[in-house]
């Protein structure tokens, strides 16, 4: 069976167990292998998802801002090793150490989280100006001394934004369409405005209970950091054009691909698997999740693109990869129930999980599992084991943790003990 209609058998067999609406997209040596479109674009219209479809591509968008950046090394206009306070004079809140590197490599200390703003809403259709994101964030404390650790910052890559405007005397879409869209024929790529009318654009869906439900979030306000959007046919000219030196060097490329700080490189995760080296980043919102996984040795590239919020994006991408490369790899599957006495439910793991903008509540009614996210949205799940639950319709785990001293955590969470 070729490596075509094994992906297929797979993606046909996980749509029949799971709901799941994009695209899946496979390249070897430049030669595309499967590209598959799934579910709709917008239910509400009837509007089947295409190569056509224009997703929101959430931090995909960071890979494209760090472009934008090495071009200007390249042309000499600015180094990455300079301080962020020689873009921003008018703010001299900005500590003169942080450079354009810790903005790219996520190390600069900054306060990581737009949820700043609203923690439900995450970057919700403000509509916030330049002034008004930095007025936010440049009063917070740093988090640790720029350089020392590694934390994934928003509004560092908000940043890069305004430097490229800054420096290159153009707004940033301007410059990223002049100096990266059009050269490599990327036409159905932008930035988005959910105020303009745009052709084949996909809307986002979450689930909430039984049901899916639109996503209210909006990229717009996440500008460089998160609010591009591009299709099929646009991200594979772009997974194309990082093997060529048709937009930077050889050497440029070479740096946006070295680890630095947690592995991650500028606008990149820089890891292994299944013993090959691996370039990839996510994208994801509340109505969007991607993977777009580059095996840069053996120029195999896989691309999930998803307008469900709620897909398991990686799980799919990883396992089409064992596919690609001959590995063993397992059927989709439904978990099967593991008989879980109610009662450890409700004494370990019911209750609150909460911190500064995050909140998950967990409860029973009756024999009914599942959990509150943020107040609004309601997951069911089952037990698979002791402590890891599933989804009832969703491909995705819930696990907790228990530390040294008995206590219980979801997600990093600690729970509330009242």
């Amino acid at each position: 069976m070729s490596i075509n209609c094994k992906i297929n058998e797979y993606m046909n067999a996980y749509t029949q167990l799971w709901p799941f609406s994009g695209a899946v997209v496979v390249v070897d040596k430049s030669k595309v292998i499967f590209n598959k479109s799934y579910g709709m674009a917008s239910i509400e219209h009837s509007a089947p998802n295409t190569i056509k479809t224009k997703y929101k591509i959430a931090s995909l968008t960071k890979q494209i801002t760090c472009m934008g950046i090495m071009i200007l090394k390249e042309r000499g206009l600015l180094s990455t090793q300079d301080s962020i306070r020689r873009f921003f004079p008018d703010y001299p809140e900005f500590d003169e150490r942080i450079t354009i590197h810790h903005l790219m490599t996520h190390t600069s200390g900054l306060y990581n989280d737009f949820s700043v703003i609203d923690p439900y809403l995450i970057m919700g259709k403000c509509l916030l100006t330049q002034r008004e994101i930095f007025n936010l964030f440049k009063d917070m404390p740093l988090e640790f001394q720029p350089g020392e650790g590694w934390s994934y910052c928003f509004f560092g890559y908000y940043l890069l934004g305004v430097v490229i405007e800054r420096v290159s005397g153009k707004s940033y879409i301007e410059f990223i369409k002049e100096n990266i869209f059009e050269p490599l024929g990327m036409n159905s790529s932008g930035l988005d405005d959910y105020r303009e009318i745009l052709p084949d654009k996909a809307s986002g869906y979450y689930v909430s209970g039984d049901r899916l439900i639109c996503s209210e979030i909006d990229t717009m306000s996440a500008f460089s950091a998160g609010a591009l959007y591009s299709t099929v046919t646009d991200m594979l000219l772009w997974d194309e054009a990082l093997y060529n030196e048709k937009l930077v060097s050889k050497e440029t490329m070479n740096e946006i691909f070295t680890p630095y700080k947690e592995g991650y490189g500028y606008g990149w995760f820089i890891d292994s698997n299944l013993n090959r080296k691996r370039v990839r980043h996510s994208g994801g919102g509340n109505g969007f999740n991607h993977q777009l996984h580059r095996y840069i040795d053996d120029k195999v590239t896989i691309l999930v693109l998803s307008n469900y919020g709620f897909s398991n994006s990686i799980s799919i991408n990883e396992n089409i990869a064992k596919i690609v490369f001959g590995n063993t790899y397992c059927m989709p599957s439904n978990p099967k129930a593991y008989n879980l006495d109610l009662n450890v439910y409700d004494s370990s793991y019911a209750g609150i999980y909460e911190e500064e903008y995050s909140k998950y509540e967990f409860k029973r009614n009756e024999d009914n599992l599942y959990f509150i996210q943020e107040g609004k949205w309601v997951m069911l799940i089952y037990p698979i084991s002791e402590n890891t639950f599933h989804h009832t319709w969703v491909d995705q785990e819930y696990i907790f943790e228990k530390d040294g001293k008995g206590e219980i955590y979801f997600d990093g969470i600690k729970k509330n003990v009242k």
